[in-house]
């Protein structure tokens, strides 16, 4: 019903289907984490260090993290969530991922689904043929690029070839279901959708300080990037290049308003 009649993003239908159906609770801070590789406090590509630098190291922030993964190999929030109290929001569609994730008991929220590239609830295809690379369909032809040709690391998974329907909800929808607009750092890394996905937020609803947004696979390129989140009031603070990642990290532009004035 939400898919056939492209419900806006808060309608009540939209956010009662999410509740009840795609979101898992965060795990008791009481419950130990389940971890491969518990020693590693930062498992993440660079990001957690640069973004925890701007935010002087906050304690009990919030995150959303898409995708989350199996919410440790290359997490960009795990030490945020372990060390620093935070919580927050992570989104993953691929199964085989989505299944590791279930037991780590992260001290956040799952949802096992994929944000949407439309301002509207919609079913797509997902390709999770490499599950470290997985994305909606509309990228596949796209995946040739894949990541650099240095990575020699593996997936802790096994490839399986494996396309199936997904449920997509735009990020503002899961944002109302969990009764959270106010968002510390936000990590989108989709395989090429990010640019579609930024597109359907309504930036005057919500509050972001941080973002990190990976830009290689994004057809529409790392300029078109910029220029959508210059026009939202964010401002280009650098690049983060490393074995697995390149990606823009974007901070609020908080003296905007004043520059109106100049």
């Amino acid at each position: 019903y939400a898919n056939a009649h492209k419900l806006q993003q808060d309608h009540p239908c939209v956010i009662r289907l999410i509740r009840d159906h795609y979101l898992h609770h965060p795990a008791p801070r009481s419950l130990p984490y389940h971890l491969d590789y518990p020693e590693i406090l930062d498992p993440s590509d660079g990001q957690s260090k640069g973004v925890l630098q701007l935010l002087q190291n906050q304690t009990n922030g919030f995150f959303i993290e898409c995708g989350g993964f199996d919410g440790e190999y290359l997490s960009n929030t795990l030490y945020m969530e372990r060390v620093l109290n935070w919580t927050g929001l992570l989104v993953e569609a691929d199964k085989n991922a989505l299944h590791r994730l279930s037991t780590r008991n992260r001290k956040a929220f799952i949802a096992p689904t994929c944000l949407s590239t439309k301002p509207y609830p919609m079913q797509v295809l997902y390709n999770a043929t490499n599950t470290l690379f997985s994305s909606i369909i509309e990228n596949h032809k796209r995946q040739a690029r894949k990541k650099r040709s240095n990575i020699n690391q593996k997936s802790p998974f096994n490839e399986a070839d494996k396309v199936y329907k997904i449920q997509c909800f735009p990020l503002y929808s899961m944002l109302v279901a969990i009764g959270r607009t106010e968002i510390d750092y936000f990590g989108l890394d989709v395989e090429g959708s990010e640019f579609k996905i930024l597109e359907t937020i309504p930036w005057h609803k919500i509050e972001i300080k941080i973002m990190t947004v990976e830009w290689d696979h994004t057809p529409e390129g790392e300029a078109a990037l910029s220029h959508l989140m210059k026009n939202n009031k964010f401002v280009k603070f650098g690049h983060i290049e490393m074995a697995y990642s390149r990606e823009v990290l974007y901070v609020k532009d908080f003296l905007h308003n004043l520059r109106l004035y100049e």
